[in-house]
C-alpha cells in the first residue's frame, strides 16, 4: 500500500540488488500491477510478461520519460546502485525536480551508506522493504522470511 499511495517517488537504500527482480515479479503476479524494472543498456522490462524490454529505454533519462507518459497504474523500479547510474539519476533529478507520482509510481534503489540528499529532497524513503531485498517472499498476501520456509 505504501507504493500505491505514494505522492512522491520512493527510494530505498540497499547494498545490492540481489533477489530484487524475483521479489518484484512475485509482487507483480500477486497484485496484478504492471511493474517495470530498468537495467542500463537493456531498458525497461515488464516483469509480469515475457515481452522484450521497451525500445529506447536503455538510458536512464529516456526510461523516466517513457514512465511519465503512462496513463494507467504502473510501478517503475530503477536500481541505481552502480556509481555511474546513481550519478545519472542525481543529475536528472536535480534538473527535473520532483517526479509527479499520481498514476505512475517510481521506486529508486540507491546505494546504502552514500549521501542521498537529492533523493531525500524530492522523494520519500520506503520504510517497508520486506520482499525487496531477496530474503523475504510473498505468501498468502504476507511477506515471509524465505529462510524460515521449509
Amino acid at each position: 500500500e505504501e507504493l500505491r499511495n505514494a505522492k512522491k517517488f520512493l527510494y530505498m537504500p540497499r547494498s545490492n540488488t540481489e533477489g530484487l527482480s524475483d521479489s518484484l515479479k512475485l509482487l507483480s503476479l500477486r497484485t496484478g500491477w504492471a511493474i517495470y524494472l530498468w537495467s542500463k543498456g537493456v531498458g525497461l522490462a515488464n516483469l509480469k510478461n515475457t515481452e522484450p524490454p521497451h525500445n529506447k529505454t536503455q538510458d536512464f533519462d529516456h526510461a523516466v520519460e517513457f514512465a511519465t507518459k503512462r496513463k494507467h497504474f504502473s510501478v517503475f523500479v530503477f536500481p541505481v546502485v552502480d556509481k555511474n547510474d546513481w550519478l545519472d539519476a542525481k543529475l536528472f533529478l536535480t534538473k527535473q525536480g520532483a517526479l509527479s507520482s499520481q498514476v505512475v509510481k517510481y521506486l529508486f534503489i540507491v546505494p546504502k551508506g552514500v549521501d542521498n540528499r537529492v533523493f531525500e529532497k524530492y522523494g520519500e524513503t520506503l520504510s517497508l522493504s520486506y520482499g525487496l531485498d531477496g530474503s523475504y517472499v510473498l505468501r498468502n498476501g504476507q511477506w515471509v522470511d524465505a529462510n524460515a520456509l521449509s
